[in-house]
């Protein structure tokens, strides 16, 4: 599934310099930016000040977007960029790797009086994901929040297919074993099911 954002025939009228076009790819685009964005900077104004960064650049390099070959890629990497920038000159994590760099999850639940348990669950869910360590809690989001594939979250990062393989596989364990504290799973129930 194509982004919005990313249509060829938006992208071309983006390229050619259309104001309007450029009005409507931002306005597809800024949530998906201002979520990825949200993983690093926790503070609403500076996410406000990479964004704006963010589509700036957008702007002066449109008329080469019709080349891009996964734009969705492209702008993530650019917010990466960005706010690693953003966080090197406002010296708040000088030579701080990413494992240490802060990431929020911002997911709203309206539990019902019958989603009870539902509810449960996905508050031990939540706490289970905000205790993975900071790269694993990163790539488990981009993979499952933002529906990335392997080799994008990967390009994005800078690390390989595998690292994230291993991420993911390292978060579902602790997710699993956290939620299922509280939720056991029996053990013999699918047995004779292959």
């Amino acid at each position: 599934m194509t982004d919005k954002f990313a249509s060829k025939s938006l992208v071309e009228e983006v390229a050619v310099g259309n104001l309007a076009a450029f009005r409507k790819f931002y306005d597809l685009a800024y949530p998906a930016a201002h979520r990825f964005v949200g993983y690093f900077l926790s503070v609403k104004e500076d996410r406000e000040e990479v964004l704006s960064e963010v589509f700036f650049i957008v702007w002066k390099c449109r008329t080469s977007l019709t080349e891009v070959k996964n734009l969705k890629s492209w702008l993530y990497t650019v917010c990466r960029n960005e706010t690693f920038r953003y966080l090197k000159h406002e010296k708040k994590y000088r030579g701080v790797s990413i494992d240490d760099m802060p990431v929020d999850l911002h997911v709203d639940v309206a539990a019902t009086d019958t989603a009870l348990v539902e509810s449960e669950m996905f508050e031990h869910f939540r706490r289970a994901v905000d205790e993975l360590p900071e790269r694993c809690k990163l790539i488990f989001l981009m993979a499952r929040e933002e529906k990335m594939k392997h080799a994008e979250i990967a390009e994005i990062l800078s690390v390989t297919e595998g690292t994230v393989a291993q991420q993911m596989s390292k978060a579902i364990g602790r997710i699993v074993e956290a939620v299922g504290k509280y939720f056991p799973i029996e053990k013999n129930r699918g047995k004779g099911y292959k």
